[in-house]
C-alpha cells in the first residue's frame, strides 16, 4: 500500500498505517486515529495528502479493501465474516467496494487463490 521509502520518510504515516491494520475490524474514525497517533486531524491529513497523496480515510477504505482481497483469496471464511472482520457492517457493502475498487467480484477473487 505505502511504498517503504514513502512511509519511512515519515514515521507518523508509518504508525497510522499499523494503527490502522491493527484496528481494521473497528469502526475507525479520523478522531480516534489522531488521537491514538498524539496529533490532529489536520495534521494527519496533510501528511498523508503530502506523502502518498490520498487522504486518511480513503487510506482506510484501501487498505480494508486489500485486506478483504487477500482473505477471500486465501481462506473459506464467508463474505459477510471477511466484511466483519476488515470493518464494514456487510457482505453487500463489500461486494460493492470491490466491483468498484477492483473492477473483481467475490467469485473472481476466490478463482484467483
Amino acid at each position: 500500500m505505502i511504498p517503504a521509502h514513502l512511509a519511512h520518510a515519515d514515521p507518523l504515516i508509518e504508525r497510522f498505517d499499523r494503527w490502522v491494520r491493527a484496528h481494521l475490524d473497528e469502526p475507525i474514525t479520523l478522531d480516534a486515529a489522531a488521537i491514538a497517533l498524539a496529533t490532529s486531524k489536520r495534521t494527519l491529513t496533510r501528511r498523508m495528502r503530502d506523502t502518498i497523496g490520498e487522504t486518511p480515510i480513503a487510506y482506510i477504505q484501501e487498505v480494508r479493501i486489500e485486506r478483504a482481497a487477500h482473505l477471500l483469496r486465501t481462506s473459506d471464511h464467508s463474505v459477510e465474516r471477511i466484511a466483519e472482520m476488515v470493518g464494514y457492517a456487510d457482505g453487500g457493502t463489500l461486494r460493492t467496494l470491490l466491483r468498484r475498487r477492483l473492477g473483481q467480484g467475490v467469485r473472481e477473487l476466490r478463482r484467483m487463490a
